[in-house]
Order: structure tokens, then C-alpha cells, then sequence
């Protein structure tokens, strides 16, 4: 009972609320940001973190050019704060297991442009299947930020080519394609096949590289001291086909993508003379989602579309793979 009365009064003034503003300005390292993330205005997490310095005697958050840096006393209290808020929030939990045919669950995705042009609307017919009241918001992938998205909870799960590497995230291998090319019917140079000294010598209309993300072909062709002819960039692979279709340019997209926009736009497709490696895609997810079982329903029905899509198969008068490396 002592002990009882201990913990009484040493809580007593404490607000938890204190404990989510503190792990959302961890997240975001921004008092805007974070003050978005908890629906609360700027000035109110401003005041919340006076509190916190108070209470635990220390700054936390360090204001510098890269934003609001956690100082050592706060890079231990993160990992604390937030399994304490994960419980907190068990408890809060109504069902004791997740039923999708009844659940009003939203979840929020961050995809690249080719998941969620190709996999989306396979997720969504699944969806409508078999949890008719279950939302998805699909984001655009977030790149550099996207960890810490997934880590403030604001993204439930995320594809892409680049795998977080940081135990915090769980990371599993999703799908893989090929790189192939596109090119117009009737192509003045190109018609079957395309060798290496024809895809440099033609001009090219080429993904434009990001900050998080450089296209697997501009570092093969690196790799290889090579250099195409790219006279357009598009931010965007679902851009590619069109404008293939109306030029004479070469366009280098994975080979499922390639093949759809093959047969709706009447393209050859042709395995691209440069690397004849596969593109990985990951799955992936933050540890604090490991045990959510709905989390583990979405992300198992998310893996299930794309094994029922099964592995692109190779196109009549396309260049074989071949069994060398770059």
C-alpha cells in the first residue's frame, strides 16, 4: 500500500497526454508537423513540451537546422514512452480479436505508382470480398521520410525498392520483376529485339531519379561505365507507355507493367541487353504493428494478391534472359 501511495503521488500532476506530444515531436522532429499528427494547434504542443522539460528537468528537443533534434535524456525515454502508449492504448481495445468481415478499420498505404496502379485495385476487389467496411487511404511513397512515418503510425504499411535497414522495421521481400523495354509496332530501327549497341544508340524517355531513389537502370548503366540518349524524364512509370506509344523513344519499366501496357497500347516488349538481374520489392512495416492482428490480416491479404498474380511470363520474340551478370 506505501508503494501504492508512492506511485499516487508522483503522478498526481501528470498529464500522459504529455507522453503523446512527446513521441509525436520525436517522430516528426517538427512542432508543426506534430501538432498535425494530434489534430492540436502549435501553440498547444508548444506548451506541452514547457511541460515535459519541467517534468523531467532536461531540453529533449534541441531546435537546429535539420529540426528539432532529441537530445541523449530523450532518445531513451522513446523506446519507454512508446510501448507505455501501446499499452495504454490495449486497453482501450473493445474487440478481443480483429474480424474483418465487421471491422470499420482504416488503413493507409504508401506505395510506389506501380503498386498502386497495378496491385491496388486487386487489393480493393479482395477488400470488397472479405472486408466490405475496411478503408484504404493509398499515399504516394514517402522516400526519405517514409520511416518516420511509419514509425509515427501515420502509414500502416509501405512497398517499395529500397529496404529499410534498422531492426525497428520489419522488412519482407514482396515481389520481383525484370526490367523490359518498350517500344512502338512498326519501330523504324527496333522490331523483336533490342542488343546493347541499338538501346545506347537509341534516344530513351527515362524515370527521373529522386533523392531516395535512383533507377535500377541508371546504376546498372554506371556500373558498366554506359550512357543512353535520355531526352525526356517523367516523374511518374505510368507516364512512360504513352509516350512511347507516339514517338520513337525506349522506355525501361518492370517487365509486369511493361507487358500490360504492351497489349492495352499495342507496344513491343523486349528484355532490356542491360542488366538481366530482378528488382526486389519489400514489404514493409514498423515494429509496433508486429502483433496488431489486423495489421497482420491486411499485410497477409496484401501478399496474397500478389502471389495469386503470380510471376510475369516470358513474351513470344523477346529476348531471352540471359545466365551472365552486369
Amino acid at each position: 500500500m506505501k508503494h501504492l501511495n508512492q506511485l499516487s503521488n508522483r503522478f498526481r500532476n501528470v498529464d500522459l497526454n504529455l507522453l503523446k506530444v512527446f513521441y509525436a515531436i520525436y517522430c516528426e522532429q517538427n512542432i508543426s508537423k506534430a501538432a498535425q499528427m494530434l489534430c492540436v494547434s502549435q501553440p498547444a504542443v508548444s506548451n506541452a513540451l514547457k511541460r515535459l522539460r519541467e517534468m523531467y528537468d532536461d531540453p529533449l528537443f534541441v531546435r537546429t537546422a535539420e529540426g528539432m533534434m532529441p537530445s541523449p535524456r530523450a532518445q531513451e525515454l522513446a523506446q519507454p514512452i512508446q510501448e507505455a502508449l501501446r499499452y495504454l492504448e490495449g486497453t482501450l481495445v473493445v474487440e478481443d480479436r480483429f474480424r474483418p468481415e465487421t471491422s470499420n478499420r482504416t488503413f493507409t498505404v504508401a506505395l510506389t505508382d506501380y503498386g498502386e496502379f497495378y496491385f491496388l485495385p486487386r487489393l480493393v476487389r479482395k477488400l470488397a470480398e472479405q472486408a466490405p467496411g475496411v478503408e484504404v487511404i493509398c499515399l504516394p511513397n514517402a522516400g526519405a521520410s517514409l520511416a518516420v512515418e511509419l514509425r509515427a503510425g501515420t502509414v500502416d504499411l509501405a512497398w517499395d525498392w529500397v529496404r529499410i535497414d534498422d531492426q525497428e522495421y520489419f522488412c519482407e521481400p514482396l515481389f520481383e520483376d525484370d526490367g523490359y523495354c518498350l517500344v512502338r509496332r512498326n519501330h523504324p530501327e527496333i522490331e523483336g529485339e533490342l542488343n546493347l549497341e541499338q538501346y545506347l544508340a537509341a534516344e530513351h524517355v527515362a524515370l527521373r531519379p529522386t533523392r531516395s531513389h535512383q533507377p535500377r537502370i541508371e546504376r546498372a548503366l554506371e556500373s558498366g561505365d554506359l550512357q543512353r540518349k535520355v531526352v525526356v524524364e517523367v516523374s511518374h512509370l505510368t507516364v512512360l507507355p504513352g509516350v512511347v506509344a507516339n514517338t520513337n523513344l525506349i522506355a525501361t519499366m518492370p517487365q509486369r507493367l511493361a507487358e500490360f501496357y504492351a497489349d492495352v497500347m499495342d507496344l513491343q516488349v523486349l528484355k532490356n541487353p542491360v542488366y538481366d538481374d530482378a528488382v526486389i520489392v519489400y514489404q514493409m512495416w514498423h515494429s509496433h504493428f508486429a502483433e496488431d492482428e489486423g495489421h497482420q490480416w491486411f499485410r497477409r491479404l496484401a501478399k496474397q494478391v500478389v502471389l495469386e498474380d503470380g510471376v510475369p511470363g516470358r513474351r513470344e520474340g523477346s529476348a531471352q534472359v540471359s545466365s551472365g551478370s552486369d
